[in-house]
């Protein structure tokens, strides 16, 4: 799965994008709620939260160092405690990865169906799709995949989609598709990503 790795620029997007526009966010849920008594409480305890949310994420990553066993309890509990700010699904998207990356397909799709099914953010729900259908792909499940990457996606994630489109055709020996999917994720794709779909894409040859 040394592919899984090639989407991680967008994880970080999203932090960054969080980072900034967090506050923008909480202010317009204040407004709804209404009153500057409700907006000043509401600030402070999204303030608060976000905080614990964010110690929280920062020991589940140190313990992910030497075992992911010891981090899942505090994933576990930004999944029950904190599901509503951006850090309860970076963890599990975390976590998914280094299980995949271990060949442990069970649990690292179990904690990106958490992602699609708990994440207030529509990208983290887009990402934690893409990537379940890899695991999915990785564990035989081929059909699963396939449905979940025919869903519609923004375009900015066209160049994951076409890649894992070719990908599907290939574990379904359809090599004239994945032929074509390869060379519609290589329009979108950059740096070391588009080196691996063109590996992909040369591997296949021009057929007959």
């Amino acid at each position: 799965m040394s592919d899984y790795k090639t989407d991680d620029e967008k994880v970080e997007e999203l932090k960054a994008w969080w980072k900034e526009n967090g506050t923008s966010v909480i202010a317009g849920i204040a407004l709804a709620i209404g009153g500057l008594f409700g907006w000043q409480y509401w600030k402070d305890y999204q303030a608060t939260t976000a905080a614990e949310a964010s110690a929280l994420y920062a020991k589940a990553e140190k313990a992910s160092e030497t075992s992911l066993e010891q981090a899942q309890t505090d994933i576990q509990t930004l999944q029950s405690s904190y599901a509503s700010t951006p850090y309860a699904a970076i963890a599990s998207m975390k976590a998914a990865q280094q299980y995949a990356e271990k060949g442990e397909y069970k649990p690292a799709a179990t904690a990106l169906r958490w992602v699609v099914d708990n994440s207030k953010e529509a990208d983290f729900k887009h990402l934690a799709n893409i990537r379940l259908a890899r695991v999915l792909l990785s564990m035989k499940k081929v059909d699963e995949a396939q449905t979940l990457i025919n869903q519609t996606y923004p375009e900015a994630y066209q160049a994951l989609i076409e890649e894992l489109k070719g990908d599907i055709y290939v574990a379904q020996n359809k090599l004239a598709e994945a032929r074509a999917a390869y060379d519609k994720a290589m329009l979108s794709a950059a740096g070391s990503s588009g080196e691996i779909i063109k590996l992909k894409r040369d591997n296949l040859g021009e057929g007959t």
